[in-house]
């Protein structure tokens, strides 16, 4: 294992973040639109995307492990700038950098555009949650004066702080 090694996958995972962060863009649309089929093959594509990635991020943890046992020295964190202080080539350590500043900006415009894309979802539900309200029919919703006392058919209209005591 070298950190060429390392730096290789973390290239690709670079690469894997940019298109989950592509699909989430995709998404944004398709939620408006309401196109349900579109909405699953990108979930479906998503969810490979996610696999891989997770993949990528065992075979980074495992590199890491490798070159902090060969360096005889305990990992405290697991980040990546643990990693880069023990790199003594400069090449390497200012590659590693370039990736972590990188790798950072593509997280965080993934997870902007997650929560984004949660809260149009929220919405849409919200507005078919009120839409099937407003269709729905039920029979003992009567938008005319009844007189309190008078109680048709054995029809009583409980409220929320109706109970007996």
């Amino acid at each position: 294992m070298t950190i060429q090694d390392l730096i290789d996958t973390l290239d690709q995972q670079s690469g894997l973040y940019r298109e989950l962060l592509e699909l989430a863009t995709d998404k944004t649309p398709t939620l408006v639109k309401g196109d349900v089929d579109a909405l699953s093959a990108l979930l479906m594509k998503e969810r490979k995307l996610a696999k891989r990635i997770e993949e990528l991020e065992i075979r980074r943890q495992t590199l890491v492990n490798i070159h902090f046992s060969r360096l005889q020295l305990r990992l405290r964190s697991g980040k990546l700038s643990d990693l880069i202080r023990t790199v003594n080539q400069p090449e390497q350590k200012q590659r590693l950098t370039e990736l972590q500043e990188e790798l950072s900006q593509l997280l965080e415009d993934v997870r902007s555009r997650n929560e984004h894309n949660l809260a149009l979802t929220k919405q849409s539900l919200e507005f078919i949650d009120f839409s099937l309200e407003l269709t729905s029919d039920a029979p003992y919703d009567d938008y005319t004066y009844i007189h309190p006392q008078i109680n048709p058919a054995g029809y009583s209209k409980a409220g929320m702080f109706d109970r007996k005591g």
